[in-house]
């Protein structure tokens, strides 16, 4: 969505995993994948309007995950996978439904509700199996799995949404993946070449 709210909810996941176990590497790697994720917010406009709901979900999403859950987050636990679930909907869900330009043209079209479910119930059967190894690796182990567990939550949490929006691509015959590099027309009217 807006690169400013990508990154201080990008940093404070950092910040508040590196409390919890201290890792460099760790740390490094996850700005990496912050740094890409600036990327794709910055030039959002030229792919494919789900990404916003991708970015959404993954940043507020995934620091409402943490903040609900407290330290408990990433125990191998049922309870800390409901509360983890539970803090991720109510930080991104609202702000999906108001600035995610997929569920802007669905709620045009009167989709806006099923839109969302289908993607959510997705998200969340993806965070699910992102869950499972937590419950044989507990955090107890080695502190840095929960490095290990935010990663498998959030790459859950996106693949299950990407099998739902290609599913919705199918249905409404749209691509899902496409990405707009140059312009539709051109000032006398033709695609460009």
């Amino acid at each position: 969505m807006y690169p400013g709210l990508i990154l201080l909810c990008g940093v404070a996941q950092i910040v508040l995993l590196y409390q919890h176990s201290p890792w460099i590497s760790g740390a490094a790697a996850s700005v990496g994948v912050l740094l890409i994720l600036l990327l794709f917010a910055a030039t959002r406009l030229r792919w494919n309007s789900h990404l916003d709901m991708y970015l959404l979900m993954l940043a507020p999403g995934g620091l409402g995950m943490m903040l609900m859950a407290g330290p408990a987050c990433h125990l191998g636990t049922w309870s800390a996978f409901w509360s983890m679930s539970f803090g991720m909907l109510v930080a991104s869900v609202p702000l999906c439904w108001w600035f995610a330009r997929c569920i802007r043209e669905a709620r045009q079209q009167a989709r806006g509700v099923t839109l969302l479910a289908l993607d959510s119930t997705a998200m969340l059967i993806g965070m699910l199996l992102g869950h499972y190894p937590a419950i044989w690796l507990t955090a107890s182990l080695d502190p840095r799995l929960a490095w290990l567990h935010h990663g498998l939550m959030l790459s859950g949490m996106l693949l299950g949404m990407m099998a739902a929006a290609t599913f919705e691509g199918l249905k409404s015959k749209s691509a899902v993946w496409s990405v707009s590099l140059f312009p539709s027309s051109t000032k006398n009217g033709r695609s460009p070449r």
